[in-house]
């Protein structure tokens, strides 16, 4: 092996040891009950229920009690001063999107959506509703 593979591998191997620690100290769980179905990300459409939503750098998982899950890769954001640990949703007719997942403690993730509903909302020019869920 060359001494380039063996750097390569090295630190691959350091990543991949370091990566999880990085994503566990950064991580924050919120449960919340969401009234209505709606849609994750690229389409993943979940029921009405209760959630508990995991976040980490740049990613949001969510998973129901009946078994749905969903993952979202996210755009992180922050407020000043915090706020409120919540879920919004953007309503566009009888449609809802998750749209941005707030931990309570300042951070949160906005999770874009989908290139063709986007599409379709232009085209309708129907303005979304914001609905805010907060999380118990």
């Amino acid at each position: 092996m060359s001494k380039r593979t063996r750097s390569i591998v090295a630190f691959a191997s350091v990543l991949a040891v370091l990566a999880p620690l990085s994503i566990t100290t950064s991580a924050a769980e919120l449960n919340c009950r969401v009234p209505f179905s709606f849609v994750v990300g690229n389409g993943n459409r979940m029921p009405a229920g209760l959630y508990t939503i995991s976040t980490g750098h740049g990613y949001m998982m969510i998973q129901g009690q009946t078994g749905q899950s969903a993952i979202a890769l996210a755009i992180i954001g922050s407020e000043r001063g915090g706020g409120a640990a919540r879920l919004v949703f953007q309503k566009t007719g009888d449609r809802y999107d998750l749209s941005e997942v707030w931990s309570g403690d300042g951070g949160g993730l906005q999770i874009p959506l989908a290139k063709r509903h986007r599409e379709d909302r232009r085209a309708s020019n129907v303005s979304a509703e914001q609905i805010v869920i907060p999380a118990m």
